[in-house]
């Protein structure tokens, strides 16, 4: 598990490293603590001198830390109150940072659900879309990633790299701008469903699925593409929750074994 996590972090979308400004380096560790639970809905932060002192970081860094995560529908602020977490349905679940919060504290059950039920919304319509209107460089690019995810170290950071290119062209390929702008802004998300999903034994099934969806697009058949699609995310997101329940039992001897 420590491992996936790893090379999830390699993965991040440009531009989101974990470098930064001091008052983002503040609003990710409490945006971190909101969506791990330290701090749950309702709860009030620490006051700006505990954060200060904290952080060891100026009043003018924490009060644009509180802004950033203010921006992200995470905490409102009062006067004579405080800054209070918002209900979790206010939050920005899009927002690159928000997802990767939420895969640096390791991802719920919830969390995975709830990304795959979007991806099974979009993704399947938009591989049919794919199917009628991909051009023929769109097709070559999808081919080659799929060269890359059957021929790359399985779980290594070059086959999560081209299973993310091959799902991110099966986007561009729809032509539908408003579909492309949901997979950057999802973008972090997916990379988690990868790196976990491929340290499973199911890997084979997922290339031969993943082949599916290509030759579907490719022969330009919509109804299969959005099949072939359909069966690949369920595949995935069993792989995905093996994975986790790997990992959890490993921890939990880890943890059996230092009582």
């Amino acid at each position: 598990m420590r491992a996936t996590q790893d090379k999830t972090r390699s993965l991040r979308v440009p531009g989101r490293e974990r470098s930064g400004s001091l008052s983002e380096q503040v609003a990710a560790e409490l945006g971190r603590r909101i969506v791990s639970g330290v701090y749950n809905p309702g709860d009030t932060l620490p006051t700006e001198p505990m954060v200060q002192e904290e952080f060891r970081v100026s009043r003018t860094a924490v009060r644009e830390a509180v802004r950033l995560l203010a921006a992200k529908g995470l905490t409102v602020s009062r006067p004579k109150i405080g800054t209070k977490v918002r209900p979790r349905v206010d939050w920005n679940m899009l927002d690159p940072d928000v997802l990767s919060w939420q895969i640096d504290q390791r991802p719920s059950d919830e969390f995975i659900h709830s990304l795959f039920e979007m991806r099974e919304i979009i993704e399947p319509a938009a591989a049919a879309r794919a199917a009628e209107r991909a051009t023929p460089e769109e097709i070559e690019k999808l081919g080659r990633a799929l060269d890359g995810i059957k021929n790359r170290d399985r779980g290594s950071i070059d086959q999560i790299r081209a299973d993310l290119t091959f799902h991110m062209t099966v986007l561009e390929a729809s032509h539908n701008p408003m579909l492309r702008s949901v997979g950057g802004l999802i973008e972090s998300g997916l990379v988690i469903s990868f790196s976990l999903g491929w340290r499973t034994v199911m890997g084979d099934d997922a290339v031969v699925q993943h082949r599916d969806v290509f030759e579907a697009i490719r022969d330009r058949n919509a109804d299969e593409a959005f099949l072939a699609m359909r069966r690949l995310l369920r595949n995935a997101k069993g792989n995905v929750f093996d994975s986790i329940w790997v990992g959890r039992n490993a921890d939990a001897e880890d943890e059996t074994s230092l009582s």
